[in-house]
């Protein structure tokens, strides 16, 4: 009878030792699973923000193409231009093919364009990916629930636009429609 009960005894405590691995194994198969289903080609949904000082770029993460998280704070080192803009919103498909030519451009010089979707409703992420297809626009896209905007000051008009330099500090911030002039002339300054 005893050495039943002590063997009952070891199998329920080596079964609660499986529980870990497997809730373990499980959260990540979810964590996959999401990021699988939050990016679409060069556009993912935000998976994180957290707020920062005052000069400092509030860091966001998204899901890459192999469902890896990267974040703002990754990119440190590089001269990055965030651009809030929506499908809808007239000027910013007006500077979105100026944006998309400088990101070209200046790649290999250091620079990193982030545009962040402000657009909402059901099928987000391949509404935002099929209009980014349609228009060539290649550098990442991280569609925002509004979460980036506050953290960002309350973006209440778009298209906004932040350049952030290598060390993560916000050194340029313009709202309204730019030209490919105004972007080049105020990336150059910074990517030196």
């Amino acid at each position: 009878m005893m050495s039943r009960i002590l063997i009952a005894l070891m199998f329920v405590t080596l079964a609660s030792c499986s529980k870990p691995a497997q809730k373990q194994a499980q959260q990540a198969s979810t964590a996959q699973a999401a990021a699988a289903t939050s990016h679409k080609n060069n556009v993912s949904l935000v998976s994180h923000v957290s707020s920062a000082a005052e000069k400092a770029a509030s860091d966001f993460s998204w899901y890459d193409s192999k469902g890896d998280p990267v974040s703002l704070t990754d990119l440190k080192g590089k001269t990055v231009l965030i651009n809030f803009w929506a499908t809808w919103c007239g000027p910013c498909k007006a500077e979105l093919p100026d944006i998309e030519s400088i990101s070209k451009e200046y790649a290999s010089k250091g620079l990193v364009v982030i545009g962040v979707s402000e657009d909402r409703g059901d099928g987000i992420l391949d509404n935002v990916s099929d209009f980014a297809s349609k228009n060539g626009l290649t550098y990442q896209i991280v569609v925002d629930n509004d979460d980036i905007a506050n953290a960002y000051g309350n973006i209440n008009a778009i298209p906004t636009s932040f350049l952030v330099n290598k060390d993560g500090q916000i050194v340029e911030k313009w709202i309204g429609v730019r030209d490919r002039a105004f972007f080049e002339s105020t990336v150059k300054k910074h990517l030196d």
